[in-house]
């Protein structure tokens, strides 16, 4: 018989744990799944693998250091957060810019155009996902005075 996760009982007062609905975890990770979605797609426009690759590891640092980021903001104060935040994403647009520029000059244009649409497609769809999950979590409950 396969042991199962034991859950500790709920503190009082204390909703207790339940995993997130499929829809909210398929949004979380909407980048990584479309980037793995990406490769048959590169393949069957006749594009090199390794510009996927490249695009789809730039993708995972960025996404694992923006997590890091966020989570590392997360006791500081507004302004602070904000302004690590800032610096992060702007810090993380200009090194992967430069990668993919060095990529397409040195190695191969269309292996740096192919991991520039792909980082590009991870980040647009995980940006959407993030953004959908931000606004059903600020959402006021109903019946909530306004």
């Amino acid at each position: 018989m396969p042991e199962t996760a034991q859950v500790p009982p709920a503190e009082p007062g204390v909703a207790p744990y339940s995993p997130p609905p499929a829809g909210k975890a398929a949004l979380s990770g909407i980048g990584l799944i479309v980037g793995l979605l990406a490769l048959p797609v590169v393949l069957l426009a006749g594009g090199h693998w390794s510009g996927w690759f490249i695009g789809f590891l730039l993708w995972c640092a960025n996404w694992g250091i923006a997590i890091a980021t966020g989570r590392w903001t997360w006791g500081l104060s507004a302004t602070a957060a904000v302004g690590m935040s800032g610096v992060s994403f702007i810090a993380r647009a200009w090194l992967i810019a430069i990668v993919l520029f060095v990529i397409a000059l040195r190695y191969s244009e269309e292996v740096g155009l192919i991991a520039a649409g792909v980082f590009i497609t991870c980040f647009t769809f995980d940006l959407l996902g993030r953004t959908a999950l931000y606004a059903s979590r600020s959402r006021a409950p109903k019946g909530a005075a306004g």
